[in-house]
């Protein structure tokens, strides 16, 4: 919300007031007693971080570039705000809430690639409605609309074979969310690899842009680093962001990966990994085993650059393990076997066998 208010040329006192007005008048109480450090059953430095935030605008202020580096999504905000009239708050929950909405027409539509329409419309529902998908809609963060991004430029890409439009989303998707930048190399080496249009000069140049286009985000949005960003991640919640001597080491590092690791394990991820690897083991879509391993390769690859296991981060390796389910669904074998006991009485003679049930 700051970001955006900061984006009409507005001074800090007027972001801060703007920002806490807005949040005041629209976020429950329980909720803004967290926001402005009056909740007690918060870490201690957490709570002063909010507090100082809270009273003092140039504190404030010092955060606005740790938010600054999803551009698109201020951007949305603020023609939403300014253009279109939508509340500060509004605009914040209402990103989410369309993109999520719009990414499960995207997994209805890649569905019914493979399975009738009816089939589609359960399989996406329940993908959409798994909780860490279902989690995107409720995230105020640019989550849910970097998730529909990526799924609709993999679509287009890996599906469609419509490879303009496709690559023009997924370089875009690094303006979403600038981690997305690993996921663009890992696509961008497959369409090379798989000989699906990019030829070697064009895929280092748009490896080049890949990395040019974080650089410029970070340098213009102010980031602080990616030091600043693990200790605020892992260690605690600095009061002033902007004046801070981080200290995150290596044994830091492994703590904060091995609680990941823990939380992965007992989390949603082994469970849509083991739907994912029946897609792979039965294939019948190259796009959709692509869109599988490329998704999974992702997410190990962030969970070790960044070990935060938070689902949200995740969207297409969850939406893509649905996709898995929907490709390996033969229809057509059980429309058969459904005839089988249409035409004739039931008895051990006309029992399937595995291989006739096998699908």
């Amino acid at each position: 919300m700051a970001n955006a208010v900061a984006m009409s040329g507005a001074s800090v006192q007027v972001i801060h007031e703007t920002v806490y007005r807005e949040a005041k008048a629209g976020i429950p109480s329980p909720t803004f007693k967290h926001l402005t450090g009056d909740d007690p059953s918060e870490p201690e430095h957490e709570g002063n971080s909010f507090r100082q935030r809270a009273v003092d605008p140039y504190r404030f202020a010092e955060f606005l570039p740790c938010f600054a580096i999803r551009p698109i999504f201020n951007e949305f905000i603020y023609v939403l705000h300014y253009w279109l009239g939508v509340g500060l708050l509004k605009a914040v929950v209402l990103i989410p809430v369309v993109s999520y909405w719009l990414m499960g027409w995207v997994v209805f539509f890649w569905a019914c690639r493979y399975v009738p329409t009816a089939w589609a419309a359960l399989i996406s529902s329940l993908t959409l409605l798994s909780p860490p998908l279902w989690d995107l809609a409720r995230s105020t963060t640019p989550d849910a609309l970097s998730s529909l991004v990526v799924l609709l430029a993999m679509l287009l890409l890996f599906e469609k074979k419509i490879l303009l439009p496709g690559i023009i989303l997924l370089m875009a998707s690094v303006y979403v969310r600038t981690d997305n930048v690993v996921l663009v190399l890992l696509v961008l080496a497959y369409l090379f690899i798989a000989d699906l249009g990019l030829r070697a000069v064009e895929t280092a140049s748009l490896v080049a842009l890949a990395f040019a286009s974080v650089f410029l985000i970070n340098h213009f949005s102010g980031d602080y680093g990616p030091k600043v960003l693990f200790y605020r991640s892992f260690i605690e919640a600095p009061a002033a962001v902007g004046e801070i001597t981080p200290r995150f080491g290596l044994s830091d590092y492994l703590q904060a990966l091995k609680l990941a690791i823990a939380n992965v394990v007992h989390g949603y991820y082994i469970p849509f990994a083991l739907m994912g690897a029946v897609g792979v083991l039965r294939p019948r879509s190259r796009a959709v085993v692509a869109v599988i391993a490329l998704t999974a390769i992702y997410t190990a690859a962030h969970l070790v650059i960044f070990p935060n296991p938070e689902t949200r981060f995740f969207g297409p390796f969850f939406a893509a393990m649905g996709l898995a389910l929907a490709s390996i669904v033969s229809v057509s074998s059980v429309a058969q076997v459904a005839q089988m006991y249409r035409s004739a009485p039931f008895s051990t003679s006309t029992v399937p066998t595995a291989d006739q049930l096998a699908v």
